[in-house]
């Protein structure tokens, strides 16, 4: 049997970009579902904030990821548009068949945190995903599986981006991705 990896993410999170780009480490392992998620709904469900609300954590937060991004060799230019409305990208993506999102995912991740492009609007997310993507994201099917999959992950536990979940382990953050080896390595052992 397969083990699988749920990656439940949003676009308007730096640390789920970070974890993305380590995906092809847990694919070797794993089979990996990218599950597209409102963070908005995630916080509010959670009673947590994003890190930039509080300042401290804001400022580190902006130095962390310049660390980052240069680990991972990634441009980074952090978004004049921060926070993010991420609703229309995020139903973009879950309009998307699911074998296209792991690539559009990160053509959008790299247009918002290394171009600063303003993926809450149609005209640009059309001009990068197609405009039959965003005349779908309109369908209510797909507003549907967005809401569903923030519901679900919010009600087994996810406070925030990136989430992963092993099964009924779930792992937070782009620092645990190395836990998440560690744990498929263990079960394909055993």
């Amino acid at each position: 049997m397969t083990q699988k990896v749920e990656f439940f993410f949003d676009i308007a999170s730096p640390y789920s970009f970070l974890a993305a780009l380590q995906i092809p480490r847990l694919e070797k392992l794993a089979e990996v579902e990218w599950r597209p998620f409102l963070i908005g709904g995630v916080f509010k469900a959670s009673g947590n904030f994003m890190p930039a609300a509080n300042p401290v954590k804001g400022q580190y937060m902006f130095q962390d990821l310049k660390r980052l991004f240069a680990y991972y060799n990634e441009p980074f230019r952090f978004p004049s548009r921060f926070p993010m409305n991420s609703l229309n990208v995020m139903r973009c993506i879950t309009a998307l068949p699911v074998a296209d999102r792991p690539a559009a995912t990160l053509k959008l991740y790299r247009a918002y945190w290394g171009e600063d492009r303003d993926l809450a609007d149609l005209a640009v997310l059309g001009e990068l995903l197609g405009a039959d993507v965003v005349a779908r994201a309109s369908d209510e099917a797909v507003k549907t599986e967005l809401k569903a999959a923030t519901e679900d992950a919010a009600s087994r536990g996810a406070f925030g981006a990136p989430t992963f979940f092993v099964g009924k382990d779930m792992y937070f953050g782009e620092d645990r991705v190395f836990l998440i080896e560690h744990a498929l390595g263990q079960k394909k052992a055993g």
